[in-house]
């Protein structure tokens, strides 16, 4: 017989990565609930622990999900580390870039065309997770044992639910996750977010994600009507950067000069990494479920709402 394994809650996870020897947390914040959440608590009940607030510019974000990081992390006092893709250079000369090259979206799109399903892990290394283990392997250097803290959960999904492989304490090399939420339901996430007063990014009323990374792997085409309409600054980039794969995108590129276009399915979904599901947590693995959640979460919120005006 299986053993079922114990659901343990945020402070008894985080306390076993301190047993493990890790020193410094530092809280991977997205702008949506969930990265909001864990980053109340480790505030709230591991301040010795808590080092600040990493927030990656992938090149691809609404300027509204950027401002309103920094305008929330000065607020409530948290120290906010911001990496750039762009930052980041390529160490040697491949089929695909040059030494002295950045990381950067645009690099990404010129190589490869706007990124579908299968390029999401490709995607995420490029924009988004190199630059934290250059900022992890910097504060190794300077004596500390550090963690990244993500606001993955196992019961965020359908599929994550069924899934033999996520821990709620990953180690990849160097680099050390760990997801305090990782057993916590829906109704549970909802009820701390109320109660807690946590806000989330603004980008969530149009888009129902976070807005840090649009890079379109998980995109429907139509979606880029909401682009134009809401978050003209992303839209307007898109556009640049469909025009210019056809001035110097590869021949490969070409084949994938414009933005969205997702046709998901099973196998697509299950294919990801665990390191997708620890870095890219507001990607759109299950669009159909998340879209249902964000309802029910905006419903809530509006009974919430009746009930104070009649108070």
């Amino acid at each position: 017989m299986l053993e079922l394994k114990k659901e343990l809650e945020p402070a008894e996870i985080l306390n076993e990565a301190i047993t493990k020897g890790i020193t410094s947390f530092y809280v991977a914040y997205s702008g949506g609930k969930d990265s909001g959440i864990i980053l109340d608590i480790i505030a709230k009940e591991f301040s010795q622990y808590f080092k600040g607030v990493i927030f990656v510019d992938t090149g691809i974000a609404t300027k509204a999900t950027i401002k309103f990081v920094e305008d929330y992390c000065k607020e409530r006092n948290y120290r906010l580390y911001h990496l750039y893709a762009n930052d980041i250079k390529r160490q040697k000369d491949t089929h695909v870039g040059k030494i002295g090259e950045p990381f950067s979206f645009e690099n990404l799109v010129l190589t490869y065309g706007f990124p579908k399903q299968a390029l999401h892990t490709i995607t995420m290394r490029w924009i988004k997770y190199y630059s934290m283990r250059n900022f992890i392997s910097q504060r190794i250097k300077a004596g500390e044992k550090p963690a990244l803290i993500s606001g993955m959960r196992q019961n965020e999904s359908q599929r994550r639910k069924k899934s033999k492989y996520l821990e709620y304490i990953y180690q990849d090399g160097k680099m050390c996750f760990v997801s305090p939420i990782f057993f916590k339901s829906n109704n549970w996430v909802m009820k701390y977010f109320i109660e807690n007063n946590i806000k989330r990014s603004p980008v969530y009323e149009t888009l129902h994600i976070s807005g840090d990374c649009l890079c379109g792997c998980f995109a429907k085409k139509d979606e880029l009507k909401l682009l134009e309409m809401f978050h003209p600054d992303v839209f307007k980039e898109i556009k640049r950067l469909e025009k210019l794969i056809v001035e110097k995108g590869t021949l490969y590129a070409k084949k994938n000069k414009t933005w969205g276009g997702c046709n998901q399915t099973t196998n697509n979904i299950e294919s990801q990494t665990n390191m997708d599901q620890f870095v890219c947590n507001e990607c759109f693995f299950d669009r159909e479920y998340k879209e249902v959640d964000t309802q029910r979460f905006e419903e809530e919120m509006k009974e919430i709402d009746k009930k104070l005006e009649m108070v």
